[in-house]
């Protein structure tokens, strides 16, 4: 059946809307799983994938379809051919209880592979900085990939899908073998003719690495800007075709951290949505395939979190992308997939897309375990996604903007490393203090380094009437703006070798004065600072030392500033080695400290806890917990600023189960709730409110 005939056959748009009914919108998805190609293109496989679907009736509430098992594009025939296939099928996933949706797994490309088999086309492919392309990929700048993705989006919206995914193709960062795109000549020459400028590569490239600091920020900004222009001239086209076809039909996206290409989601979001406002998913996703290293379940959270608080708040379909590429059973554990979804949960997102099931030609048989706990734990999600829904997230803030990829490598070359400055301040999470993603509902702001160099000076001083916790690096930034007297420190001087922190005799150090933290420098070299303190009110929180024990002077300051906010600056080891007793009680007691008590909880007692702390949509604030260590959490103790009038906690199951409230000084402020224990790598859903 050739696209002609397709259309004849009435498998064509017909009117209706997404949700098969005129004016009906869909009900917001819970439980998602993306399904390889290998998994729906025969008979006698898709059968199967009905009937494992069937094992745990009403777990999942749609599948969303893979339109290719390999990441460049493929030809429009071959897109031809698999739309009338899921054409067909897609009323079955229906008639099954489920939504059934597309899944656009290359619009661009993703990276070289299978070339052979895939779009072949003279179209310019996508460039880095030193002239090397990618075969896979297209640049997005070019009319003729603009018209394949107006034809493959034309063509799969006809075939009458509940749903079209873009995936995370769509982005100019990491198309293997390149990192950074695009810059052929095309792009080049539009970036000239937008900034009024003449560039080659080679003086583009050397532009973004020479002048003065604030000639650098400058062109890094407007290359940003020029990125983000360019998907969203792209995802105009797509959203032309789809709602051409079907005026109704949703149109997501995935993502990962955007940093790069300028973190437009609000901006792209509106351009999917179309003139008539049509309803917009979202997908955030990281990297996290294996039980190798649990912790960076915690970070994927942490960048999906930054990835919901960019999305406005008409975007309510947000399901986290849950990866266990390359799908081998044994290299992620069904618990740890289950757990990493209510993570994401805990983060932002409103449901999970799991993406768990082979793509290979080959039975479930192994899958079937994996399924059984996806709906053991849908009880949970289905509280948690009514008690938390969107509503904000509150604690400590790692300061971070759309403009936070200038900063990479401030004072080097701008492409030596992707890595933007901005994640040392998440280890803050690992002690029991609550992380959030948007200035709005930071109690405080972590400064790292080179971060402060994307916000303007007027931003920066609106952050210093708060509390703001910041090291050294920053400190220097901030001293070259001219802003050193808003943070209590006036000189920092270098040591090199065999320095260890003792912190001192200050109330807010507690019984843990004369305690000491020894991190190394012989093995895990940072410079230590000795700090200079700038005004009268600036008191030591801890100073240097030796192996001789001798006093080598102050290494962290507290102070309040002019504009009434309240600064610590961390001068040894600020972000890395905090895990001790002393230390992690110290960074509590002034988080708090710094938030002069707004911030929502903390954890009380000795145990390597993450907490999400939520305002909550039902009248209740909400505190999510995960014990991240292998030893169990015993009589796990949350310190809340409030007085606390009723608490449960909810476990997987998604049952209420009471939570002690023990009673403190007459004198002292706030409550502490104790949870009992909770299992090594567990969760708890805390309610409560407070008077």
């Amino acid at each position: 059946m050739n696209r002609r005939e397709f259309l004849q056959s009435g498998m064509a748009f017909t009117g209706m809307t997404a949700a098969g009914a005129p004016g009906v919108a869909p009900a917001v998805p819970l439980v998602s799983f993306r399904i390889g190609v290998d998994l729906w293109q025969t008979e006698a496989r898709f059968n199967e994938l009905l009937r494992f679907f069937a094992t745990y009736p009403g777990t999942v509430d749609e599948l969303a379809f893979f339109t290719s098992e390999t990441h460049p594009p493929l030809p429009l025939e071959e897109m031809e051919r698999r739309a009338q296939r899921l054409a067909v099928i897609m009323p079955r996933v229906r008639e099954a209880g489920m939504k059934a949706g597309i899944n656009i797994l290359a619009t661009i490309g993703h990276h070289e592979e299978n070339l052979r088999n895939s779009l072949i086309a003279p179209w310019q492919r996508a460039m880095d900085p030193w002239g090397k392309v990618s075969q896979g990929v297209f640049c997005p700048a070019q009319q003729e990939l603009h018209d394949y993705a107006a034809d493959i989006y034309t063509i799969m919206a006809e075939a009458k899908p509940d749903f079209i995914w873009v995936d995370d193709d769509v982005r100019l960062l990491g198309h293997k073998p390149i990192t950074y795109s695009c810059f052929c000549n095309t792009c080049i020459s539009r970036f000239c003719t937008d900034t009024d400028r003449e560039y080659t590569r080679e003086s583009l490239l050397l532009a973004f690495d020479s002048g003065t600091l604030e000639q650098r920020l400058d062109i890094r900004r407007k290359w940003i800007e020029h990125n983000r222009i360019l998907i969203d001239e792209l995802f105009k086209t797509i959203e032309d075709a789809v709602h051409q076809v079907n005026p109704a039909l949703p149109i997501g996206f995935m993502t990962g951290d955007r940093f790069y290409e300028g973190y437009a989601f609000a901006k792209w979001a509106k351009t999917l949505a179309g003139s008539r406002g049509v309803e917009v998913r979202w997908r955030p996703g990281g990297g996290f395939y294996s039980d190798e290293k649990l912790m960076d379940m915690v970070d994927k959270a942490h960048a999906i979190g930054r990835q919901v608080s960019a999305l406005p708040p008409d975007v309510k379909t947000i399901q986290s992308e849950l990866e266990n590429f390359p799908y081998q059973r044994l290299r992620k554990s069904a618990h740890t997939t289950v757990l990493e979804a209510a993570a994401h949960m805990a983060a932002g997102t409103t449901g999970t897309a799991f993406n768990i099931l082979t793509m290979t030609p080959d039975p479930l048989d192994e899958y079937g375990p994996l399924y059984a706990q996806v709906a053991k734990y849908r009880p949970l999600y289905s509280v948690m996604r009514a008690e938390l829904g969107r509503s904000r997230l509150r604690g400590v803030w790692p300061a971070w903007n759309q403009d936070t990829q200038i900063a990479a490598n401030a004072d080097d070359k701008w492409f030596a490393s992707p890595k933007v400055p901005l994640g040392e301040p998440y280890v803050l999470g690992e002690l029991g203090i609550p992380i959030c993603y948007a200035r709005e509902g930071a109690s405080v702001a972590a400064l790292a380094g080179a971060s402060v160099l994307a916000f303007s000076r007027n931003e920066l001083q609106q952050l210093f009437t708060g509390g703001v916790l910041m090291d050294v690096p920053a400190w220097y930034h901030l001293r070259q703006m001219g802003l050193a007297t808003l943070t209590g420190v006036g000189g920092a001087d270098v040591i090199e070798h065999d320095a260890i922190e003792v912190l001192t005799q200050d109330p807010l150090n507690g019984r843990f004065g004369g305690w000491s933290r020894d991190c190394r420098q012989s093995f895990w070299w940072e410079p230590a600072h000795r700090l200079i303190p700038l005004g009268s009110t600036a008191h030591p929180l801890a100073r240097l030392a030796d192996y001789g024990s001798q006093n080598l002077g102050p290494c962290m300051f507290a102070s309040t500033n002019e504009l009434g906010g309240r600064v610590v600056v961390a001068g040894y080891y600020p972000w890395s080695q905090m895990h001790s007793l002393a230390k992690s009680s110290q960074m509590r007691s002034i988080c708090r400290w710094l938030s002069k008590d707004s911030l929502p909880a903390t954890v009380d007692s000795f145990s390597k806890v993450v907490i999400w702390c939520r305002d909550g949509e039902r009248g209740r604030k909400a505190v999510v917990l995960i014990n991240a260590s292998l030893d169990p959490a015993e009589k796990l103790t949350l310190r809340l600023p409030g007085h606390t009038t009723s608490a449960v906690q909810i476990a997987e199951d998604g049952k209420e189960r009471p939570v002690t409230v023990i009673p403190t000084a007459p004198n002292a402020e706030g409550s502490l709730l104790e949870l009992g224990e909770v299992a090594p790598w567990a969760i708890r859903l805390v309610l409560y409110k407070t008077a």
